[in-house]
């Protein structure tokens, strides 16, 4: 058996378009899971993301309290898949200045079983990234709706596939490699980037 998890973060909806863009339901039609990164800004981005499959946050730097309104948010969360942890946070700052597992330490944590995640899910950054370190995949899914922060356009998210035995892949997806109208999604919305 496997898990295929989406991954999404950093989508500030409404103030950067009035709902997520189709592509994520597109590109997310097959995951099992999704895990959001945080700075959603409304719960109604759960209940988008829902109708394609069960999803859990990250609380965000923008979210101001919505743990406290919503069970599916929270500052942190730990999953177990496929015999893989996997820790779920929004803000972790400071690659390339201290060593990953120092990071993940200080930001996430240890694992309820006291250990080092396998995973770790970050956002925040708006850059997307996937690499191995310290013995960690760490992922990044950017920012669906401002990346590299832009103005609004399509973005990114990352597909997470993990299969007993096997090491997890993850792949990022370029939203625009799925326009439902050929554009970067700009001219969408005609406001750009709403703040």
């Amino acid at each position: 058996m496997a898990t295929r998890i989406g991954i999404i973060s950093d989508t500030h909806i409404p103030s950067s378009i009035p709902e997520l863009w189709p592509e994520v339901e597109i590109v997310f039609k097959d995951v099992d899971i999704i895990l959001h990164g945080g700075d959603l800004i409304t719960t109604g981005v759960i209940d988008w993301l829902e109708r394609i499959a069960p999803t859990y946050a990250a609380e965000g730097n923008h979210d101001y309290g919505l743990s406290e309104v919503d069970e599916r948010i929270r500052p942190k969360w730990f999953f177990k898949f496929e015999g893989f942890s996997l820790g779920l946070v929004h803000i972790i700052d400071g690659w390339g200045s201290r060593t990953a597992t120092d990071l993940v330490k200080t930001y996430l944590g240890l694992t309820p079983d006291g250990k080092l995640p396998d995973i770790v899910v970050c956002g925040d950054s708006h850059f997307e990234f996937v690499r191995k370190e310290d013995g960690m995949l760490i992922i990044n899914g950017g920012s669906a709706t401002y990346p590299h922060n832009q103005e609004s356009r399509l973005g990114h998210v990352v597909i997470l596939d993990i299969e007993q035995g096997k090491e997890p892949e993850a792949r990022i997806v370029d939203l625009k490699d799925y326009s439902i109208d050929g554009t970067d999604g700009r001219n969408r919305y005609p406001r750009g980037r709403i703040r």
